[in-house]
Formats: structure tokens, C-alpha cells, sequence
């Protein structure tokens, strides 16, 4: 803007502005999110490389540079300013009164013996499928603490099947009965259940694939069929 402009820019400023607290308001969120998940139960009872640095350091203190090493969180920031703030009231972790370590806030609780039957074995994924869309189709049934997907080490695409963990069995079995049995009425996009035809699964729909752009012999043969570990 020009001086001779004068206030014709201040909304242009405000408008500015306000998308900038926006994002950071977001990857705040998000960052919080993911620290609360890796610090979380159902994550440190499988992380033996976080749940190893726990241990090791004599009063459960993680360094921020740690995490910040991560893929996931290099995604969404390496400012470990950032980071300490967005964990500022977390109720899950604690960040020391330097703003550069984190730790849980109680101690890690024994292993649960019921894993198998709150887990939920799903195949025929896409090779794009991500742990968000993953995520948002099963949140749907109830609370998803865990999620794994598998994926080739030289290409890093998903081998086509993943785990989602439930918080209780009862939502593990209700994802089972709603993604092999949807109502008729669910309707077909990426994040809601999809319909099935004659018992079973059909493809997610191609003009709307849950990320990326597969090719038309890939969105045909991507579709979900779920069952317990505990039935395998």
C-alpha cells in the first residue's frame, strides 16, 4: 500500500492478520494433538523408542529437539518456542520451566491385556491412505486411540491394510458392524462409511479418493473389510 492510500488498506491488514492467528491457532491444535498422542498410552506400550528415552532419562523428560526429529512434527513446525506453547495446558504432558523438555504428566499405566479384541484389522486400502482419513472414518464409531499403517520401505506406500485401536471393544465391534453393514443412507465420500452392494464392500468413489490422485484401477479396488484381531 501507498501512503497516499491511507486507511483503504487497513482491512486488507486485518483480513491478513486474522488468516495468520488462524493458522497458527491450527498448528497449534494439531501439535498438541500429536505430542498427546505420542505420550499416550496406547502409543508408548508399542513406541519402544520413545517409551526407551522415558525411561532412560531418570525423570521422564523428552527434549523438544527430540520431537522435532520427527516426521509428523516437522510437518508442522521444528520451532521447539512453538511447540512448548502449544502444550501449555495440556492435560496428558508437562513442559519443564526452561520450555524445552516434555514428559507425561502420571506414569505410563501396565500394558492392557484386551488389545486384540478393541482392534480393528482393515484391508484393501488405497497406497495414499492416510492415518487422518483413517481417522476420521472411525472416529465415527468412537474413540480411536491407535492407528497403524503398514508401508513399504522403498516407496513408502501403504501395503493396502491398517489397525485401527478403539478405546473399548463395543466401538471396535460397532466399526465392524457399520463399515460391513452401513445404513442405506450413508453416503459415499471420503470420511463417511460407504455403501456396500449385495453384502459387499464397493469403492470409494472415484471422483473423490481420500488423498492424492490414485488411478482408476486403483480406486476400483479400494474398499475396507474390517474384523477383530481377535477373530483372525
Amino acid at each position: 500500500c501507498s501512503a497516499e492510500a491511507g486507511p483503504t488498506c487497513l482491512p486488507k491488514n486485518r483480513d491478513t492478520e486474522k488468516k495468520k492467528r488462524s493458522r497458527v491457532k491450527q498448528v497449534l491444535s494439531d501439535v498438541k494433538k500429536q505430542v498427546e498422542f505420542w505420550f499416550g498410552d496406547a502409543n508408548l506400550h508399542k513406541d519402544r523408542f520413545l517409551k526407551k528415552l522415558i525411561d532412560e532419562s531418570g525423570d521422564g523428560y523428552v527434549d523438544l529437539s527430540v520431537l522435532t526429529s520427527f516426521n509428523r512434527m516437522q510437518k508442522l513446525t521444528t520451532d521447539t518456542k512453538l511447540i512448548a506453547r502449544a502444550l501449555k495446558n495440556s492435560s496428558v504432558v508437562e513442559v519443564n520451566l526452561e520450555g524445552n523438555k516434555v514428559r507425561r504428566q502420571l506414569p505410563i499405566g501396565d500394558p492392557p491385556n484386551d488389545v486384540d479384541s478393541r482392534t480393528v484389522y482393515v484391508e484393501l486400502l488405497p497406497k495414499d491412505v492416510t492415518h487422518s482419513w483413517i481417522e476420521r472414518v472411525f472416529t465415527k464409531c468412537g474413540n480411536v486411540v491407535y492407528v497403524s499403517i503398514p508401508r513399504y520401505k522403498s516407496t513408502g506406500d501403504a501395503k493396502g491394510f491398517a489397525f485401527v485401536e478403539f478405546e473399548k471393544e463395543e466401538q471396535a465391534q460397532k466399526a465392524i458392524e457399520m463399515l460391513n453393514n452401513p445404513p442405506e443412507d450413508a453416503p459415499r465420500k471420503p470420511g463417511i462409511f460407504p455403501k456396500t452392494k449385495s453384502g459387499k464392500p464397493i469403492p470409494l468413489p472415484a471422483d473423490n479418493p481420500p488423498t492424492g490422485t490414485p488411478n482408476s484401477h486403483e480406486q476400483k479396488k479400494s474398499c475396507m473389510c474390517l474384523t477383530t484381531l481377535k477373530e483372525i
